[in-house]
């Protein structure tokens, strides 16, 4: 797999991402679509981004569903939220309260996905939830941009390889691959970045482990 050979909406997926790397927030995006698989919402996260009053509730599920025009796109269970990674227990009772009732995920989440939830919660087990997952490889990448961010943007050494070791629960090949186009320079110049290019060096070094 090559990133052209990615749909549209994992593309706008990854843009995202990158676009809150850029702005040194964490590389998590997530978007909506009807039922004709037209994109309608899309969020990503801005933790990092300090001119928002609270950054720390900015999570991509919880902005995508909040940015929903509802008054334009009523048939909510009939759309689709992709999350490129998997819900929080905030992001979670979000996307359940705002009506969506199929999730796409990308990427397992060990610390804080919260999907176990749905069979734990007999009102969220009420609201039928379909829920899924992505092949690996797409986990792979998602780990391995959030790598990338980590990397250029923790200070914390010992929160920093605690949250690598978290990633590589489930996706060991990404974050190898994402430490592996950082020591080689790759991301010193971020604006002169080419996102396909990235994700097709991504790729590759995950296939060659």
């Amino acid at each position: 797999m090559r990133y052209k050979d990615l749909d549209n909406i994992w593309k706008r997926i990854f843009e995202l991402e990158w676009e809150s790397l850029c702005n040194k927030s964490k590389a998590i995006a997530a978007v909506i679509t009807d039922e004709n698989g037209n994109i309608i919402s899309t969020g990503r996260n801005k933790i990092g981004e300090y001119a928002i009053p609270n950054p720390r509730v900015c999570h991509a599920e919880t902005e995508a569903v909040r940015d929903l025009d509802v008054g334009k796109y009523p048939n909510l269970r009939q759309y689709t939220l992709y999350a490129a990674l998997e819900p929080c227990p905030m992001c979670l009772g979000t996307i359940v309260m705002g009506g969506i009732r199929r999730i796409v995920i990308g990427a397992h989440d060990d610390h804080g996905g919260a999907i176990e939830l749905l069979d734990k919660s007999s009102f969220l087990s009420s609201k039928n939830i379909e829920v899924i997952w992505m092949p690996k490889i797409y986990g792979d990448v998602q780990r391995g941009l959030q790598t990338v961010r980590e990397l250029l943007y923790n200070d914390n050494k010992a929160k920093l390889e605690i949250m690598l070791k978290d990633f590589s629960v489930y996706n060991l090949l990404g974050v190898n691959a994402a430490i592996k186009l950082v020591d080689n320079g790759v991301f010193v110049d971020l604006q002169k970045c080419c996102l396909e290019n990235i994700i097709d060096q991504m790729i590759k070094l995950i296939e060659e482990q």
